[in-house]
């Protein structure tokens, strides 16, 4: 059977132009071995109340390089001093993760994490609106700190951060293959 000398340019003008595509997912994207990554994280603190660790925990595909923005739910603070009098806060804390890169065996990325703590505070998200204060007759803390870093992160590698306030981050990448199944283990615990 003979194929039509258009049908033959086609397919290999296919062939080289997906050809032309594979350098640019990069040697170690694992797209080429038909993975996904996903980054697991956590931001974690000390109930006021409970006197229990509180927090979120959260897992999502790294879809792009362009990175991920992430608006953790708001939380109350508490800082006692040895006389026992004690400082109320409500944390604003979002992340974004940008400057993703493969490697043979993790990723490299940036990840900015800014913990804010005032009287009162709001989240406005088309998913989500809040509000929380502490009352103007209690001490109220104040604190506003970006935490910036560029990460290396072995698949399975959890990376813990601590923060101020009794704040901890955790971040960890894993990879999944086409089937759903997770081939990297994140040992950062659901809160």
């Amino acid at each position: 059977m003979r194929i039509p000398l258009h049908l033959s340019l086609l397919a290999c003008g296919a062939a080289c132009l997906l050809s032309a595509c594979a350098p640019m997912l990069g040697r170690d994207d694992p797209a080429r071995q038909q993975l996904t990554v996903s980054v697991v994280n956590s931001l974690s603190w000390t109930n006021p109340l409970s006197g229990k660790r509180d927090g979120a925990r959260t897992s999502w595909p790294l879809l792009s390089p362009g990175g991920a923005h992430e608006q953790f739910p708001l939380a109350q603070l508490r800082q006692c001093q040895p006389d026992g009098s004690c400082a109320w806060g409500v944390m604003r804390a979002e992340r974004s993760i940008d400057g993703i890169s493969y490697g043979p065996s993790g990723v490299a990325l940036d990840v900015t994490l800014v913990q804010d703590v005032a009287r009162r505070q709001e989240v406005h998200q088309a998913e989500m609106n809040a509000a929380m204060a502490i009352p103007s007759d209690v001490a109220a803390l104040q604190s506003q700190r970006p935490w910036h870093q560029h990460l290396q992160l072995q698949y399975g590698q959890v990376r813990h951060v601590v923060l101020e306030l009794g704040v901890a981050y955790d971040i960890c990448v894993r990879r999944i293959d086409a089937a759903g199944q997770v081939l990297d283990a994140c040992d950062i615990p659901f809160i």
